[in-house]
């Protein structure tokens, strides 16, 4: 019985140590993604650049994430003196018994001061 006990616990610990090892670089990726968002909306809400090109450079920091983000998938909307960004994404992790999509929603909203 104790070793069946063992047995079991070392299965899930090991399982969850690989569960975590698969799942936590797809969340620091997108905390890191949603602070550079953040950052680049407090830098473009001072500027007049048009929204397409505030697309395609939030698609190339996604890019550089190693996230495909086309521009249908980026919304940006100027409002006054507010820029909100918002984007949404998955990611397919491929465990052995269940795969699963993993859904992601980066957004900000930024105010001129």
């Amino acid at each position: 019985m104790i070793r069946l006990r063992a047995l079991l616990t070392i299965l899930i610990v090991g399982g969850g140590i690989y569960a975590g090892s698969k799942v936590a670089p797809a969340y620091y990726t997108f905390y890191q993604f949603q602070s550079d968002l953040e950052q680049a909306a407090m830098a473009e809400s001072y500027t007049n650049r048009p929204e397409t090109a505030i697309q395609e450079s939030i698609a190339a920091r996604g890019r550089d994430y190693g996230i495909p983000l086309s521009l249908d998938q980026i919304r940006v909307r100027r409002t006054g003196d507010e820029l909100s960004i918002s984007t949404e994404y998955t990611v397919h992790l491929d465990f052995p018994i269940h795969p699963i999509d993993l859904k992601f929603a980066p957004a900000t909203k930024k105010r001129r001061l």
